[in-house]
Formats: C-alpha cells, sequence, structure tokens
C-alpha cells in the first residue's frame, strides 16, 4: 500500500530536525518545501536531504529586517516571500499539509487545503515572551488563523500557552517538544578541546548577538570572578557583536576566556564535553536546544527564564534572570562552587516519538 503523501512548508531546513523528518517518513511519503537560505545560519546545509523524504526549494524571495531594542539591533527577522509553495503543492497533491509559523506559507497552505479540502496544520514555536510585543495587523492575522485552522503542533509547554493566549481550543493542539538528535550527544563521547585551565569550564554556544544575553553573561562572569573564584569562559559562535562582547570582556576585567568560532553540526557534542557547565542566558527564544545537546551530553545548565524550554526541561535551581546582574551571578556562583547535577534526559522527548506524533495528528481527518 502506498504512503500517504504529507508536505511539510519551511523557510529553511534546520539540521537538527532531520531525524524527525526521518520518524515522520516512516509512516508518509514526506517532502519538505523551503524558502531558501538565512545568513545568520551560515553552518547550516539549507538543502538537506534525509532518509526516507525528499526536498525541493520553492520559488520566492527573502528580506532581511533588523529588529531594534532601545535603538540597538536586538535581532534579524528574515521575511520569506515563496509564491512557488503554491504551485509545488499542486504537483507534489499531498494528502495534508504542515505549515510551520504563522505567516505567508500558512497562507499558502490554507489557501491550498480550502481548494483542494485537505488538512493543514500549522507548526507553532512563539512563546507569551518571544511575542509580547506582537499588535497591529500582526495580531489581526493570527487571530484570522485561529478562527480558520483547526490543527495546531506547538513546541512545547510554553508555545502552547501562547496558543490558548489567542484562543486556540487546547484539544485542537498537539504539544510536542523541540528536540534534536538523541544519537548523537551522550557522555561518554570525546571532548574537542582539553587543555584549557584553570577549571571548570563554563560553556557559552551561540550567536553573538544581543538577543542572546553574552553581554549580561559577561557581567555575571566578571561579578563571580571578583568574588575570587576561578574558572575559564568558553564563548562559541559567530556573530556581528563578536568586536564589541570581546571589548566589553576587557572592560570588565574578566581573565581566562576563550573566544571561539561557531561549529558545524557534526563537531558539536565535542563542543559540550570540553565544559563543566552550560550557561544559557537568552533574551528571547522560543526555546533552546543548546539546552537539549548539553543535557544529552551529560553536562549541567543554566537555562535563563526567558528561554521556552526552560519551565519544561530545566529544575527550579538551573533556572535565572539574566537581567538581574547580581541575581545571575549568585546561581552561576552556587554552580561553579556547590556543582550541578545534569538534567535528567529522560524529560526529552526524542526526535522518534515526535515525529510519530506529528504524522498521526496531521494525517488524520
Amino acid at each position: 500500500m502506498a504512503k500517504p503523501k504529507l508536505a511539510l512548508l519551511v523557510n529553511i531546513i534546520a539540521p537538527y530536525r532531520l531525524p524527525v523528518y526521518a520518524s515522520i517518513a516512516e509512516h508518509a511519503d514526506f517532502k519538505v518545501f523551503y524558502g531558501g537560505s538565512e545568513s545568520n545560519r551560515s553552518s547550516w546545509d539549507h538543502s538537506l536531504q534525509g532518509k526516507g523524504w525528499t526536498s525541493k526549494k520553492s520559488w520566492g524571495f527573502i528580506l532581511k529586517i533588523p529588529r531594534k531594542v532601545n535603538g540597538k539591533v536586538f535581532d534579524y527577522r528574515y521575511l520569506q516571500i515563496t509564491p512557488g509553495f503554491l504551485f509545488d503543492l499542486f504537483a507534489y497533491r499531498p494528502k495534508a499539509i504542515i505549515a510551520n509559523e504563522m505567516g505567508f506559507r500558512s497562507l499558502v497552505a490554507l489557501l491550498y487545503g480550502f481548494l483542494v479540502r485537505k488538512p493543514v496544520s500549522i507548526w507553532w514555536g512563539g512563546t507569551l515572551h518571544t511575542e509580547r510585543g506582537v499588535g497591529g495587523f500582526k495580531l489581526k492575522l493570527r487571530k484570522f488563523f485561529v478562527r480558520v485552522v483547526k490543527k495546531w503542533i506547538s513546541y512545547g509547554q510554553t508555545s502552547t500557552e501562547y496558543l490558548l493566549s489567542l484562543g486556540v481550543p487546547r484539544e485542537r493542539i498537539l504539544q510536542i517538544q523541540n528536540c534534536v538528535d538523541e544519537s548523537r550527544f551522550g557522555p561518554d563521547l570525546p571532548a574537542l578541546w582539553t587543555e584549557f585551565s584553570p577549571r571548570p569550564v563554563v560553556l557559552h554556544v551561540g550567536q553573538l548577538i544581543n538577543r542572546k544575553g553574552i553581554d549580561q553573561l559577561l557581567r555575571a562572569a566578571a561579578l563571580v570572578q571578583k568574588r575570587g573564584n576561578s574558572f575559564t569562559l568558553l564563548i562559541v559562535g559567530s556573530g556581528p557583536e563578536e568586536a564589541t562582547l570581546k571589548q566589553l570582556a576587557e572592560d570588565l576585567g574578566l581573565v581566562n576566556v576563550q573566544w571561539e568560532a561557531a561549529r558545524k553540526p557534526a563537531e558539536m557534542p565535542g563542543v559540550y564535553r570540553s565544559a563543566d557547565l552550560l550557561v544559557f542566558p537568552t533574551l528571547e527564544d522560543v526555546w533552546g536546544l543548546v539546552a537539549n545537546e548539553a543535557i544529552l551530553s551529560g553536562v549541567p545548565v543554566l537555562c535563563s527564564d526567558k528561554a521556552g524550554c526552560a519551565p519544561e526541561i530545566a529544575d527550579p535551581e538551573m533556572i535565572f534572570d539574566p537581567e538581574n546582574t547580581e541575581a545571575f551571578a549568585d546561581r552561576l556562583e552556587a554552580a561553579l562552587v556547590k556543582g550541578l547535577q545534569p538534567a535528567d534526559p529522560s524529560r526529552l522527548k526524542t526526535s522518534v516519538e515526535v515525529g510519530h506524533m506529528i504524522y498521526h495528528w496531521a494525517i488524520q481527518k
């Protein structure tokens, strides 16, 4: 018997989603249509294909829009307009469609679903915190989606909370988790770096942009060092704020700071195994997959309360407010002096589990 066709519309193909796609493809003739590459993901191969599924780049264009907070560039937003999605859907003729986020591609999915009477699911990640400033036309558009979409897939607890706040009935929401390929990470894998001294090594992984809260981490780390604590701060990432952050570290008098460029996904297990503690000080993230990766690597995690993953996978003593420097420093110092146990990896849903959940939810009438 032929597998039912299932289409997914995304802006880019994220490497961490490949095992989820492979899990979906166990049940479906699965095809991913994507818009194109984005400059903030330079280490990603955006044309990836995987086991059992295929992909196609759809015609369209991309606008890079700076997002400013207090006059500073906080992040960049990529607006993808991809009319080719509609033509590709008619050529593929799927039994069901999933669209990632509430934007142009979701409108295309709904148009196709309406014309050919096929179910449409929207896969959503935003939280009450990340969407706190949304208003005007964008909010009206989301209210439209709430009225017409019957199936929702949320990244996790905090994304479900946002959908509920918009008026989506709970029974229309499949709550999964944002997940990574758990087979790639483990506590027994070799470290990429072993030469850093002094120990412990405090790790940050992420883009060097204001949204990631690295300046808050530097200030808290400087305060902890001034209290007489020795450790190495390892910053792994690339981005437009690199020079500014390095100057801030120097101005704060931080010592034992190591800066390493962003690493490709294949090297990341060794990056985590090089550290004794991961600190994720983000000011805004719909999830925060670095926390998943560190937990799977057996590395304790201090997690910002602004991360969507925090209440679901982190213990209360592992969560902090990155904008409160004193409290942040206290939590970091306690972790260094007293130590933290790695979080329980059984809290994390596997990619196989997530893929099966998505398939059964999307394909049913």
